[in-house]
């Protein structure tokens, strides 16, 4: 991890040093001391302070006074120091408030103070806002922020989203911050770069690469579970170790020898365990021997010969305990854990819990998966096993490390966090309704309580390449599809009508031709060699775009039909599916000269003969003037939509003498004329 350390002013027209102490020029250099024998280095009219290698913040700015050549230091009213250090290749900038002091009356921001070191700062776990105008408190992962500077002790790839401070999508907290993790197989350094799921003890780094640790099985494509045996917490079948052992009510059982408790039985269990009232489940508080290690690493507990080491006193009485130094108190030896108070850091003069502790109470507790020497320093629903605060194996961690959450009991169960459903290979939504769910890239298979990969469509896929499966490409759901007009049929992608093809058995739907664009309907046109074939219908047949499937046309009124399209190339636009048969919307229109027609009434107006409707003799009316009526020789009788032929016998049933006079003279007129025509022509 790199570091350096560079000031800004942080008000208007303040001092502003901006270079390193190691690359200041020898030019007007020289050594002075304030006050409090703080070392610092002057260039000119700006002063750079001598960096400690425990130091961590800006203290004094003193300043040249170029009028009289008399060396001056004053306390600068307010400068802003960032510093830069290096996680995961990954260069952090983070701020320090350098705020000189005499007393705390100089410190203006609400429930700041004045520190051992002179200048102002906010109680421990408390940070200034960005107006330095108060101090907030530092949030925890998945705590609500006001704003990003709460977060940032988190250091990269944290953020204050929605109120609340959480990682990157890419990032998973972990010991005190933020971290990018790698999957089981990838390159590491250590333990802690390998993503661990729902169990901080479930992978390790062995030989450079990230892998399930000794007594853990590799359950899905990066979750390692733990095999137990009989009588131990369990949530899938393969979790439990043994021949015949099963997973029943979350404990590995017997399934050959388990059999249902008698009410004796019972009452023999209880009567045990009122003989025994004191003992309770799990392993003992203390993992050491009565006498304990009496030095002990920071970080493992362990007296490792290096570095500064504290005495753990775990016998204090209360009175002792009163005077104990806790987290907050004022410190001396920056980046050293203060006495008396296990898992801390002395850092800017206070005692900070160190990266995976937490305080609570004045207690630096351990986060989950980090070591502990006593099962104090672990939450009340934590597990102390092996110097480390545990989940039960079938528990997992909370996102923010502190508490475990109870299991997703399978599929489509409950769920708040990922975690709870990486036994089943799914994932938990973010949206209600929260149920374990399989990814779309795989399918749950009922036998081995797992979601498990498809091959081929659907399957998981990053880009176009990785899908082997004909016609198909990546979606945004990282799952194979079929490309555009292309479905998935048969178990293939096969093409919708217009779509490429070599043979019929291409195409996504029945009564199917593999024909040119500018072939015949049966395939055997005159076509040039090279050009592609395409999936159309046969003849006779509609193609439902909608289905993906070709529907017999109707070939006289009354056919089957399930849609309309398959009526109105026989009917016309207006027929219709109705009750399962082609035929016209009786209410509105009516069959005439093979089409559905609106219905015209007599002397409406029309455009054509076929629209005009009487209820009787549909031959005796037509469109004539653009309005229909009746063909000559009839009557309309409007009233009852009706032509009616007039009546040409009498009530004898015999010719009437009207009509035979008629006939006789026009006769008559007939014989007539032709008689004086004939005889014009000879003369």
């Amino acid at each position: 991890m790199g570091r350096r350390a560079v000031a800004a002013v942080g008000q208007r027209g303040h001092v502003v040093c901006r270079q390193n102490a190691s690359q200041t020029s020898n030019r007007d250099k020289t050594n002075q001391s304030d006050q409090r024998g703080r070392t610092f280095r002057r260039t000119g009219e700006t002063a750079i302070v001598m960096w400690p290698k425990t130091a961590t913040v800006l203290l004094l700015i003193c300043c040249l006074q170029p009028q009289n050549h008399v060396q001056r230091c004053q306390a600068h009213p307010l400068v802003v120091c960032f510093q830069e250090e290096t996680y995961d290749d990954v260069t952090v900038r983070s701020r320090s408030i350098i705020w000189p002091c005499e007393n705390n009356s100089d410190c203006k921001a609400e429930n700041s103070h004045c520190s051992i070191f002179g200048y102002c700062q906010c109680p421990a776990g408390y940070v200034f806002s960005t107006d330095v105008t108060r101090c907030l408190p530092e949030s925890a992962y998945g705590v609500a922020c006001q704003e990003a500077v709460q977060c940032s002790h988190m250091l990269t790839g944290a953020r204050c989203e929605a109120g609340v401070c959480t990682c990157d999508s890419d990032y998973t907290y972990v010991r005190g911050r933020c971290r990018k993790l790698v999957d089981l197989g990838q390159p590491c350094s250590d333990d802690i770069d390998c993503f661990f799921s729902h169990n901080r003890e479930a992978v390790v780094c062995h030989r450079g690469s990230c892998e399930c640790a000794d007594g853990f099985y590799r359950r899905s494509s990066n979750v390692c579970r733990r095999r137990v045996t009989n009588g131990e917490e369990c949530l899938v079948h393969q979790d439990c170790d043994g021949e015949n052992l099963q997973c029943v009510n979350q404990v590995c059982t017997d399934a050959a020898q388990a059999q249902t408790k008698t009410f004796r039985d019972a009452a023999v269990q209880t009567a045990e365990a009122a003989e025994k009232p004191n003992e309770t489940e799990g392993p003992p508080s203390k993992a050491v021997g009565p006498d304990g290690p009496e030095m002990r690493d920071a970080e493992t507990n362990t007296d490792t010969g290096n570095g500064k080491r504290v005495q753990i006193n775990t016998k204090r009485s209360a009175s002792d305990c009163e005077r104990c130094r806790k987290f907050g108190d004022p410190c001396l030896d920056e980046g050293v854990e203060c006495p008396e108070v296990p898992y801390s850091v002395c850092r800017m003069g206070q005692c900070h819990c160190r990266e995976g502790y937490y305080n609570k109470g004045g207690r630096c507790m351990a986060e989950i998966g980090e070591y502990a020497h006593d099962g104090q320093y672990c939450e009340a629903d934590m597990k102390y096993s092996n110097g480390r605060c545990v989940c039960r194996n079938d528990q997992f961690y909370e996102p923010n490390m502190r508490a475990c959450l109870k299991p997703a009991l399978g599929i489509g169960t409950s769920c708040t966090q990922q975690s709870q459903c990486s036994p089943y290979g799914a994932y938990c939504p973010s949206v209600s309704p929260k149920r374990c769910t399989c990814y779309p890239y795989a399918e749950y298979d009922e036998a081995r309580q797992l979601c498990v990969e498809k091959d081929g469509y659907e399957a998981y896929c990053e880009r176009d390449a990785d899908c082997k499966l004909a016609n198909t490409r990546c979606s945004g759901e990282h799952t194979c599809v079929c490309k555009t007009n292309y479905f998935f049929v048969d178990e293939r992608c096969k093409a919708v009508k217009g779509a490429e093809c070599e043979t019929e058995s291409d195409c996504a739907f029945d009564e199917a031709v593999c024909r040119s664009a500018s072939g015949s309907d049966d395939g055997e046109g005159s076509v040039a060699p090279s050009e592609p074939k395409q999936c159309h219908c046969k003849p006779g047949h509609f193609y439902q775009a909608s289905n993906n499937r070709c529907l017999k046309e109707a070939e006289q009124y009354g056919d089957e039909c399930s849609v309309d399209e398959q009526c109105q190339p026989l009917l016309g636009e207006l027929g219709r599916c109705s009750d399962g048969k082609c035929q016209c919307n009786e209410n509105e229109h009516h069959f005439k000269d093979g089409k559905c027609n609106k219905k015209v009434a007599l002397e409406s107006r029309c455009s054509k003969t076929s629209e005009c409707f009487v209820e009787d003799e549909q031959d005796n009316v037509e469109c004539r003037n653009s309005a229909c009526q009746c063909k000559f020789d009839y009557s309309p009788d409007v009233e009852r939509q009706k032509c009616v032929r007039p009546s040409g016998k009498n009530s004898s049933d015999r010719p009437s003498a009207l009509k035979v006079i008629t006939l006789m003279l026009t006769s008559a007129a007939v014989l007539i004329t032709g008689s004086a025509l004939r005889d014009a022509y000879y003369a």
